[in-house]
C-alpha cells in the first residue's frame, strides 16, 4: 500500500510538473505573441507618421501651387482690363481719324484745341 501510494505521488508530481512545464511553454509563447504584436504596433506607427509627414508635405505643396495660381490670375485679370481699355481707345481711333479729316478738308489744318477736344469726344463715347 506505501508503494502504491508512492506510486500514486510520483505520478502526481509527474502530472505538476508535466502542467508546470506546458504552463512556462503557453507563458513563453504568449510573450513571444506579445513581443510580435508590439513590433507589429511599432511598424505601423512608423508607417503612420511617414503617412502624415507625406500628407503635410503634399499639402504643403498643393498650397503654394494654388497661391501661384492666384497670382497668376490675377496678373492675367490684369492683363486683360489693360486690354479691354486698349480695345475700347482702339474703337474710337476710327471716329478720331473721321474728325482729323473733316477739319482738315475744312479748314486745311488742325489745332491743339481742336485736336484735344476730339480726343475728349472720342474717351466720351
Amino acid at each position: 500500500m506505501v508503494t502504491e501510494l508512492e506510486n500514486k505521488l510520483k505520478e502526481s508530481s509527474a502530472k505538476i510538473d508535466n502542467a508546470i512545464a506546458n504552463l512556462k511553454k503557453e507563458n513563453e509563447d504568449l510573450r513571444e505573441n506579445v513581443q510580435q504584436k508590439e513590433n507589429e504596433i511599432e511598424g505601423l506607427k512608423s508607417e503612420l507618421q511617414k503617412s502624415i509627414s507625406d500628407t503635410y508635405v503634399e499639402t504643403e505643396s498643393l498650397k503654394e501651387e494654388k497661391e501661384n495660381k492666384e497670382k497668376e490670375i490675377i496678373a492675367l485679370n490684369q492683363k486683360i482690363v489693360s486690354l479691354e481699355e486698349a480695345i475700347a481707345e482702339a474703337k474710337g481711333a476710327p471716329q478720331l481719324i473721321e474728325g482729323i479729316k473733316d477739319i482738315m478738308i475744312t479748314k486745311g489744318f488742325l489745332s491743339d484745341r481742336e485736336f484735344d477736344g476730339l480726343l475728349e469726344n472720342k474717351e466720351i463715347q
